[in-house]
């Protein structure tokens, strides 16, 4: 089995900016039973994360909504699961919203609260998730009232 550094070392994060790669994003969420139907590139940034034989290990992205983004779809492949890939992906949209100067990221999580809490996300009601952000199809549709609702402040 290969450390957890060779495996980050060998990971490439590559912008999702075609139809043909969207729809390799929208398969692999689905192959991981996560929603991909609503997904789409505008106000959008989703980074594929690649092996070195170029098959997709993971994926993230973020939704932008004025000063506030909405961190979805992560996802990493079950057979390196707990070698920190999602940490990985998680850094990397970090640093790509505080590049777009974004002020505050919201999260909705059936199952990686305690993982998000590692990166300083805080659990919220539903009421203090952002007016901007109560537009996505994330908050009014895709995630069930039932999943947790978390926030970094930037």
């Amino acid at each position: 089995m290969s450390s957890v550094n060779e495996i980050n070392s060998i990971i490439t994060a590559h912008s999702v900016t075609t139809v043909q790669e969207l729809g390799w994003l929208k398969d692999f969420l689905v192959a991981n039973q996560l929603p991909a139907e609503d997904i789409q590139l505008e106000n959008s940034s989703y980074l594929i994360f690649t092996d070195s034989n170029q098959q997709m290990v993971g994926c993230g992205g973020l939704e932008f909504y004025d000063e506030y983004a909405l961190l979805r779809s992560l996802a990493v492949n079950q057979n390196i699961r707990g070698h920190h890939v999602g940490k990985h992906i998680v850094n990397n949209l970090l640093a790509l919203a505080r590049e777009r100067n974004v002020k505050d990221i919201f999260l909705f999580t059936n199952t990686a609260f305690y993982f998000f809490l590692k990166f300083g996300f805080t659990e919220v009601s539903r009421e203090d998730v952002e007016a901007a952000v109560k537009e996505s199809t994330e908050f009014k549709s895709v995630c069930p009232i039932s999943a947790r609702v978390m926030k970094l402040t930037l």
